[in-house]
């Protein structure tokens, strides 16, 4: 019998391989030499959704590629896709991005879609009774920061940057007008020059027109994203630096070596929704921007 991890992976691959194929569960079940029940079984409990939901995902996905870059009719991306059907595709695309392709197409400046990219087999993982992550991709148009910039050491960002934090959100966010949810945080790290690192806790805005006085501004380019999720089981105050540091561990040593990615920029940025915290419960995002190596690579040639 094969261990599960052996069998995700030569599931995962050979979906994969028939993207722009039909594929049931009958066709993977014959493929990896399971029974439809136990695959199914096996993989929903690793990934949390089933094999179907997980191929339609990702056949949905790979299609953005040729809607934004290619002339196709979406009745021809439809069928490479294996729909038999154009309207079948499009409700199956709604349905997954809450969007139609054609709205892909036409809008080019607001969409932020969840995407659902091929599953690294080192992806769930938890660490320790308070921290769990599970990194997703996501795509995100550009958008506006306003904030304060701080310079901090290496060394002792951690601690700096949590108080800097705390002190914009209560101290300094409302003196934004145009902020689009002041329920939300950013915070917005770079490294891009000299050896310090730059932190500025900031709001999204609506645009750049009124930046109060010692803030300053942030456009940040579309990018895709890895994005790992924290879970700490205390008020969102409290987090610290040690909290974040595993995280950041796992992404930067561990994780996007066995990816397929490098990062593709040299920013980062941490996202709290506060309205979802209570006393004994907070969430917080790493978002890093991302590309694939592979085709990178490609464009060499």
């Amino acid at each position: 019998m094969k261990d599960l991890k052996e069998t995700i992976i030569e599931t995962v691959e050979y979906i994969e391989e028939n993207l722009y194929n039909k594929l049931s569960l009958d066709d993977i079940s014959l493929y990896t030499g399971l029974s439809k029940y136990y695959l199914h079984r096996i993989f929903k409990s690793l990934t949390g959704e089933s094999i179907i939901e997980y191929v339609q995902g990702r056949k949905l996905t790979s299609s953005i590629s040729e809607l934004i870059n290619t002339n196709m009719r979406i009745i021809d991306i439809a069928l490479n896709y294996g729909f038999d059907y154009e309207q079948s595709y499009i409700r199956a695309f709604k349905k997954c991005f809450g969007c139609t392709p054609l709205k892909i197409r036409s809008d080019k400046t607001s969409l932020s879609l969840i995407l659902k990219e091929k599953i690294n087999t080192n992806d769930i993982l938890s660490v320790g009774d308070s921290v769990t992550y599970t990194p997703h991709f996501v795509f995100k148009q550009k958008f506006n920061l306003i904030g304060i910039k701080h310079k901090i050491l290496s060394k002792s960002g951690d601690k700096s940057a949590n108080a800097y934090g705390r002190d914009f959100f209560y101290n300094y966010k409302n003196k934004i007008k145009n902020i689009i949810n002041p329920n939300e945080y950013f915070g917005f790290t770079d490294w891009n020059s000299d050896r310090f690192i730059y932190y500025i806790p900031s709001s999204q805005v609506s645009d750049l027109t009124n930046i109060p006085e010692g803030m300053t501004s942030i456009s940040i380019p579309a990018h895709k994203y890895v994005v790992f999720r924290f879970v700490g089981f205390f008020r969102p105050d409290d987090l610290n630096g040690r909290h974040l540091g595993r995280l950041l561990v796992q992404l930067y040593r561990k994780w996007i070596f066995n990816s397929g990615y490098e990062f593709a920029d040299t920013f980062r940025f941490e996202y709290i929704d506060s309205s979802v915290s209570k006393d004994n419960y907070c969430e917080l995002y790493v978002y890093q921007p991302i590309k694939d190596i592979q085709i990178c690579a490609n464009k060499h040639y």
